[in-house]
Formats: C-alpha cells, structure tokens, sequence
C-alpha cells in the first residue's frame, strides 16, 4: 500500500461523511455552467458522477456532453445513450467512440492541491490529458473537503486548467 492508496482511503471516508455534498454539488454545477468555457465549449467530456464525486448529472443532459468508456485500457468518449456496468463497475456508454476537435473536460478526483488532482489511481484520466493536451480545456469538480495540502503530484499527475470548488 502507497501514501497515495492511504490517501485515497482517507479523502473517501471524509466524502463519504461529510454532510454538504448536494449543498456543493449545487454551487460547482452552477460555476461550471455559468463558466465561459462550459458556454462556448462545442464539445464536453464529462463523467458518471459516484457518491464520492459532486453530482454534475444534471450537466450530463447537455448535447454536447460525451461520456467515457474504457477499451483495451484505454480510455474513450460516446454520444450513445444506452448504458451498461463496466468491468470496473462503473456505469459507461455504448462503445462508439465519437471524434471531436477540441473540448472542455470535466475531470473527477478524490483530492487536489493546487490545480493537481489525486484519481482513484487507474491513470486513466491522466494518460487522456496528456495524449491530447493540444485540445482540451481540463477542469476538475471538488468538494471543499478534497482539498488535501498532503497530496504532492508526482511526474505522470496532469496539472488541469481550473478546479470548479466551492472554496474561496
């Protein structure tokens, strides 16, 4: 086990007990779509929020939004709607990868410090950022109780553009 898995662990547990998340999951919806980067996006990467992770869904009804799937270990977005459980037990749409030029990317996290964010630890989401860096705006969604000053980025942690927090 790493100081990272520890991590992990902690920041999940504090989530999980912490007693404001819809309050949150209200305001960061409302920043991220009041943002000139959500208006003027043409394409949005977005996630399947878990319980751990602030409640964007009423985003994901947006026709612009594309969801992740993984294939052959790599991660990929589509515009299906028919949903099923992935090996990961996660929820993930048709595999029909969807091509687009350049996009903003909601991007899930436990933890961050700074503009860096500690994932769930599959690296998924970084190796995407860093493969195709050139057109994406990369932003994340915190709750104020996942900032975590202890977690210092390694190499392979994606710095993101912006963090939607309710923190000051």
């Amino acid at each position: 086990m790493t100081d990272r898995d520890e991590l992990r662990r902690t920041l999940i547990e504090r989530i999980r007990r912490y007693d404001r998340k819809s309050e949150e999951s209200e305001i960061i919806v409302t920043m991220i779509a009041n943002s000139p980067e959500w208006q003027n996006a043409s394409t949005i990467l977005a996630f399947f929020p878990l319980s751990t992770e602030p409640d964007i869904s009423r985003l994901l009804r947006d026709e612009r939004v594309l969801l992740p799937y993984i294939e052959n270990d790599t991660m990929k977005f589509s515009r299906s709607r028919n949903f099923s459980r992935s090996r990961l037990g996660f929820m993930e749409p048709e595999h029909i990868e969807e091509e687009y030029e350049d996009a903003m990317m909601l991007v899930p996290l436990l933890g961050f410090n700074g503009n860096y964010r500690l994932g769930r630890g599959g690296g998924y989401y970084d190796r995407y950022i860093c493969e195709n860096r050139s057109r994406l705006y990369t932003a994340g969604a915190a709750f104020s109780v996942s900032f975590a000053p202890e977690f210092i980025p390694i190499e392979h942690d994606e710095r993101l553009d912006r963090i939607f927090t309710p923190l000051p």
